[in-house]
């Protein structure tokens, strides 16, 4: 044995294993029947919910073309590889009022420094140079004032959530996340926060997604998707949307394939570039990569050009494929519990 195999030997070792909570499609207890629901629900969810699949390769287009894979190996460079996206669960989250406050504040001074700033510097000049009744103890004074005021601050602000972002002095109090919700591959638990406290936790096979849509002011067609608990009628779901941009139906559809995908203990996680660093350390996946000679960096070995030809080409490809995979009877088609 050469001292790569004893190494990736050695590395499928240290990989975790599963708890006996996750989600299978292979093996499953069956689901108790759904209550009847009221009209009201109903049209509130959209009708039937999106059939439960074994899930295919099918992975939304829309919802992996950014970032790109530059853009995360940088991101995981700056935050000490810590990511929203493992093995384990993914988390959904965003900033607080004050810390948006503060990105934007960020952004306006960025833009201060970098373009107001050398228009600045080009206006005095003309002055300097052509204006003959100039009086220079104005123009001093308006420069000191504009480096203080304007430059000087606008610098420190966007400095400190440069430097804050990439690790190299600790982030403001009040920059802290919050977190929406999480799925957990690990333990094959959905769990749902408000305000940074848990609201509710359940497994995964008890949730139904539902396609909801709506029409505009312009009278055209928007779809939502959302994760409703079967068996508790909560007034907060999960708003599964929030993956893409894309308000399609069929690209909607193929995000809760790849949900399921990634949730599903017997197949290997979707094949995305978030998830490329995660690979190796899911026992499913890494065993199927390893049978199937995948390259352990096929995402993170594209520069940007090649990422936007494969995503072209996966496109394509996915044109005429079904957004799901075989379906699977939740409540008839596993073992009796």
């Amino acid at each position: 044995m050469t001292l790569t195999d004893k190494q990736a030997e050695m590395d499928f070792q240290q990989i975790k294993p599963y708890s006996n909570t996750v989600w299978n499609s292979e093996s499953f207890a069956c689901q108790k029947p759904r209550p009847e629901q009221g009209v009201l629900t109903k049209l509130l969810q959209g009708g039937d919910p999106l059939p439960w699949c074994r899930a295919n390769k099918t992975v939304p287009v829309s919802m992996i073309e950014e970032p790109t894979p530059a853009d995360i190996k940088q991101r995981l460079k700056e935050n000490k590889d810590e990511t929203h996206w493992d093995e384990n669960q993914y988390s959904a989250g965003s900033l607080n009022k004050w810390g948006l406050i503060y990105f934007y504040l960020a952004a306006i001074g960025k833009g201060f420094c970098i373009f107001v700033g050398p228009i600045f510097i080009l206006v005095m000049l003309g002055f300097i140079l052509f204006d003959n009744t100039l009086n220079y103890s104005e123009l001093i004074e308006v420069i000191v004032n504009y480096v203080i005021f304007v430059f000087l601050l606008c610098g420190l602000i966007w400095g400190y959530f440069e430097a804050s972002g990439r690790g190299y002095i600790p982030m403001p109090w009040f920059m802290k996340a919050v977190k929406h919700f999480t799925f957990s591959r690990s333990t094959g638990k959905v769990t749902r926060y408000k305000n940074n406290k848990e609201l509710y936790s359940h497994p995964f096979s008890e949730f139904d997604c539902y396609l909801v849509s709506s029409p505009s002011h312009q009278g055209i067609l928007s779809y939502q998707l959302h994760l409703v608990h079967r068996y508790h009628r909560y007034s907060d779901s999960i708003p599964l949307h929030t993956f893409t941009t894309s308000e399609q139906p069929d690209e909607l559809k193929r995000i809760w394939n790849l949900i399921q995908r990634y949730m599903d203990t017997s197949q290997p996680m979707p094949d995305v570039p978030e998830l490329e660093p995660a690979r190796a350390k899911d026992p499913t996946t890494a065993a199927w990569d390893a049978q199937n000679n995948r390259k352990p960096d096929y995402w993170f070995s594209m520069d940007d050009d090649e990422f936007e030809e494969a995503l072209l080409e996966l496109q394509a490809e996915q044109r005429f494929k079904p957004t799901q995979g075989p379906e699977i009877d939740l409540f008839n088609g596993g073992t009796q519990a």
